[in-house]
């Protein structure tokens, strides 16, 4: 198929990208179409054939779009000079996903599915964070209690900053339908830096 003429390949390429990531939070891997990602887009299914191929190449550049962005925040967060703590690591992640929430919700999906599509696509992401955790030490500080290990700390606190993003039905009742609020983000922020000042 030859380019379409004229075309702002680079910006349609983002509004396909856009739209795909949109479906696959909605849907999951298996039940996004291409058919309804070219709809949300507002281009021809030969377009977005044209552009990417198959469904398993556009959701490998989805999500490699997300993770992208996740590795650059360990680097900094590595980058600075000082140990990577339990604290900057959650509250950066939460910065990360309450700006591209679709990560945490095609996460889950890939969860729910078994597979390990995401981690052989995404090998260098992990690869990445695996350096970053080795940054946790398991020396605890001395103010925490005996055994206390920042990354059981890091883990049960990541767990409770995922859970704020799904869209389950009793966090709805007791948030609200749009619980995504500059005021509702500083007040969710807040309350993970209190349980991490808690429990480091």
């Amino acid at each position: 198929m030859a380019r379409p003429k004229d075309a702002d390949s680079s910006h349609t390429q983002a509004v396909i990208l856009d739209a795909a990531e949109d479906e696959f939070a909605d849907q999951g891997f298996d039940g996004a179409r291409m058919v309804a990602i070219a709809k949300r887009a507002g281009v021809t299914h030969a377009l977005l054939h044209y552009y990417f191929g198959s469904k398993d190449h556009l959701y490998e550049e989805v999500v490699g779009r997300l993770f992208r962005r996740h590795e650059r925040l360990l680097e900094q967060l590595s980058a600075s000079g000082d140990r990577l703590s339990a604290r900057d690591l959650v509250l950066q992640s939460f910065d990360l996903f309450w700006a591209h929430p679709n990560q945490v919700r095609i996460m889950l999906w890939e969860m729910a599915s078994g597979d390990d599509r995401v981690e052989r696509s995404m090998k260098p992401f992990y690869e990445t964070m695996a350096g970053a955790l080795a940054g946790l030490t398991a020396k605890a500080p001395p103010s925490c209690e005996p055994g206390r290990d920042p990354r059981d700390v890091y883990v049960s606190i990541l767990g409770a900053l995922v859970v704020y993003f799904f869209r389950d039905p009793t966090i709805k009742q007791l948030f609200g339908e749009n619980r995504f609020s500059e005021e509702d983000r500083q007040r969710r922020r807040a309350h993970l830096g209190t349980l991490l000042d808690l429990l480091l």
